[in-house]
């Protein structure tokens, strides 16, 4: 009887030895790579705005991730040729922020230098991630 009980202990835990081995080897995943660029979405200024200088200039940014985002990055420059035409102050600025999270919502403004040459301009918003993948989008824009 001793004996029975013996084999039955050893079937039993030679039965869960197999069992964490299947779980372990099938139910374990990879871990996930972030492969994926970071969604940005500019709700403001919307392309072709008009702007006046020494108003305000307001913008509106959604970002969204898969796993996380690390920064963004708004550069605003002129898109005329300085060769074309006299200059007097041509605007050129660079907005750099840490974000953190999967979703993210930037709504600021700001004034538009009085000096600043009027023209085309462009805003364009950079992101990236904490894999380092990175997009950009862009708007044109006029001050007048």
């Amino acid at each position: 009887m001793q004996l029975f009980f013996v084999i039955l202990v050893i079937k039993f835990f030679i039965a869960n030895i197999t069992f964490l081995v299947i779980v372990c080897l099938f139910g374990c995943n990879k871990a996930e790579k972030d492969e994926q660029a970071p969604f940005i979405k500019i709700n403001l200024p919307e392309n072709h705005d008009n702007f006046i200088r020494g108003n305000l200039l307001t913008y509106d940014l959604e970002f969204s991730d898969d796993f996380q985002l690390k920064s963004y990055k708004i550069n605003i420059h002129s898109a005329s040729i300085p060769i074309l035409k006299q200059t007097n102050y041509i605007w050129d600025t660079t907005i750099n922020s840490s974000i953190s999270g999967i979703n993210y919502i930037i709504k600021k403004s700001f004034s538009i230098p009085l000096n600043v040459d009027t023209g085309n301009y462009l805003f364009i918003v950079t992101c990236s991630d904490k894999a380092g993948n990175e997009d950009w989008v862009a708007r044109d824009f006029t001050i007048h």
